[in-house]
């Protein structure tokens, strides 16, 4: 199961109420999604902001989740390493021409070659996509995180006992990669892979080894991956 913007209230065919949320209002939401689909345990991916959600899962339903995968995403609270301010106003910004805010956005999460070719590919579905967001919901979205790196987890990444994969891309501008090192020194075990020249979808650029990796890792039964 993975967990990403994409999936939360108000996005795609998701319905939304209009009121704010929180991280642990979207954990609290993919923990009934996994009930209704029978899923009493599974492995999550994260990726994002959906690694927030997958941190708060995993530490607030510990018996739900059988491993865990974090991509591009950082442990909350005051000592997460933040984009600088320039990188935050473009991510939330919902002015422009829906083509417009694609290439702005894929600039944010992808190095500029790549971004530019991405963007020839696949401007029309990205910019698609924008034109359904309203900024309203961006706000909503932006205050979720805002308290999240106010709050995050704490302590409790300590509390985790199972196995966690942690991935970033090296040129991750959105979500600095430092922050992948501080996930791996809370979680206990916890493993981590850089991805050299990755940016914030670095999932992109390096679809084939991070797929056999996270394959891997799943296949691997119980702690045998963690360091002895």
């Amino acid at each position: 199961m993975s967990l990403s913007s994409s999936t939360n209230r108000g996005i795609g065919r998701s319905t939304d109420n209009g009121r704010p949320f929180d991280i642990a209002r979207l954990a609290d939401d993919a923990t009934r999604v996994m009930e209704i689909l029978g899923f009493e345990r599974t492995s999550l991916l994260g990726w994002s902001m959906g690694g927030f959600i997958a941190q708060t899962l995993a530490v607030e339903h510990p018996g739900r989740v059988n491993k865990l995968i974090l991509l591009s995403t950082d442990p909350g609270g005051a000592n997460a390493d933040r984009a600088s301010t320039a990188v935050w106003s473009h991510l939330v910004d919902t002015s422009g021409t829906p083509h417009e805010q694609a290439r702005r956005l894929l600039s944010l999460v992808f190095p500029n070659d790549v971004a530019e070719s991405v963007y020839r590919e696949f401007g029309d579905i990205v910019a698609a996509a924008r034109a359904q967001l309203s900024p309203d919901l961006v706000n909503r979205q932006a205050a979720a995180m805002d308290m999240w790196h106010r709050t995050g987890v704490g302590n409790r990444l300590r509390e985790m006992n199972l196995p966690v994969l942690i991935a970033t891309g090296t040129a991750d501008i959105v979500i600095p990669p430092s922050n992948a090192l501080k996930l791996v020194n809370a979680i206990p075990g916890a493993w981590l892979a850089q991805f050299h020249g990755g940016g914030h979808a670095f999932m992109y650029q390096y679809s084939r080894p991070l797929a056999d990796l996270i394959n891997s890792f799943l296949a691997v039964d119980g702690f045998a991956l963690r360091p002895v």
